[in-house]
């Protein structure tokens, strides 16, 4: 039995988008989940040129660092729920839920639409529209907020 070129390219097309959306599961509970900043988890996933749009927002690579130390000096307990996950190619399209509690006190739950694009094993690109579905009218830029 012979394999088809066209095949055994779709079989590694196929192999390689499964290893992107486990790399943006993998980064979501390295990175946000835990309650520790850890600039080598961000590091470990997402690229120097990474490009992060939020609901009409642009963050950098050092901008959504800054981002991610803020998420950690607000909320604690992050749990990341992915509900739909699809991948083509170098594209990863999630649909998911993190729930937290606010460190202020109060609890949060957003809804994130969002595509991925992933180059040489990191993501270099996140263009997300988010939904606040329970939480402060105060947090709506919580998915983009830095200081």
């Amino acid at each position: 039995m012979s394999v088809h070129p066209q095949e055994s390219a779709a079989g590694r097309s196929t192999c390689q988008e499964e290893l992107n959306k486990s790399l943006v599961e993998q980064a979501f509970q390295d990175v946000f989940a835990s309650d520790a900043f850890d600039e080598g988890a961000i590091a470990r996933y997402f690229s120097p040129r990474y490009v992060q749009k939020t609901d009409g927002r642009t963050l950098d690579f050092p901008g959504f660092v800054a981002h991610v130390r803020e998420l950690k000096c607000t909320l604690n307990n992050v749990k990341i729920t992915f509900e739909r996950m699809v991948a083509e190619g170098a594209n990863v399209v999630s649909i998911h839920r993190a729930e937290a509690e606010k460190i202020a006190g109060g609890k949060i739950s957003i809804r994130v639409f969002a595509l991925f694009v992933i180059d040489d094993g990191k993501i270099v690109l996140c263009d997300e529209l988010t939904h606040i579905e329970q939480g402060a009218a105060e947090d709506r830029d919580l998915a983009s907020r830095r200081h």
